[in-house]
Formats: C-alpha cells, sequence, structure tokens
C-alpha cells in the first residue's frame, strides 16, 4: 500500500476544501464525495455507495422524493423537520438516520438564519434493501 501511495502521491488521496464544488439538486446544495472518478472504485459486482455533503439553506425545503437506493443521513450541523411518508420529527446535530429504499421522504430547515448539513451515505445491494433480506 505504501509504494502504492507514493507512487502516486499523497494528494491523490486527498479531496481539497478550496476545490469543492457543490450542485444544487432537491432544492438544496450537494458535494457528491463518492463516487470519486479515478480515485476510488465505489461500483462492486453486488453493491454500490456513494457519499455526499448536503446543505440545506435557512428556510428553505428540499423537494419530496425517494430513491431507490437506501439511505442514511448524518447530521453535522443545524437542525430540520424529516418528513418520511406521513411521519415528521426534528433531526439535529449527531442523530443518524436510516431510510430503507423508496422513502418518500422531505427535510426542512426551519431556521432562517442557520444552514442545516448532513452527510448522506446511499448503497444498493443488487436492488435489495436490508429491509427486505431479513
Amino acid at each position: 500500500m505504501q509504494d502504492t501511495i507514493e507512487a502516486q502521491g499523497i494528494e491523490r488521496l486527498i479531496r481539497r476544501n478550496e476545490a469543492a464544488s457543490f450542485t444544487n439538486e432537491y432544492n438544496c446544495k450537494l458535494r457528491r464525495l463518492f463516487p470519486w472518478t479515478d480515485a476510488v472504485n465505489t461500483k462492486r459486482q453486488i453493491t454500490e455507495f456513494g457519499v455526499i455533503w448536503v446543505v440545506v439553506d435557512p428556510s428553505t425545503a428540499v423537494d419530496r422524493h425517494s430513491h431507490d437506493e437506501e439511505e442514511t443521513f448524518i447530521v453535522v450541523g443545524g437542525e430540520a423537520e424529516l418528513t418520511v411518508g406521513d411521519e415528521k420529527t426534528i433531526i439535529r446535530h449527531g442523530d443518524v438516520i436510516y431510510l430503507p429504499r423508496f422513502s418518500e421522504h422531505q427535510l426542512r430547515n426551519l431556521s432562517p438564519s442557520i444552514p442545516f448539513a448532513m452527510i448522506d451515505i446511499y448503497w444498493d445491494w443488487a436492488g435489495k434493501s436490508d429491509a427486505t433480506l431479513r
């Protein structure tokens, strides 16, 4: 492993914050961390995963949506109202949320001044949710 790092240079293993770019998707800011083109292959034979840094601006609601992957949110700043199906709750710093495949969900940042931030980890297991494999 050390030979590989030296051959490629340690900077190849780091994404510097100064070069960060966010896209606007689902009415929030997303910085896709994984997949990481030319550095890390996140597609595996039976699973695929990705990681996104998500920022929801103050007084903003994310579009209500669902995915064919499972998701976990790790809240790193602020607080927001989370709706899953017909249920609502407040999530805040340090909370970890699991969403099964096809869970219809929405986030609302109710703060007028503080952004809401989280890390979103998503994965697929050959098209099946962990919840359906029990």
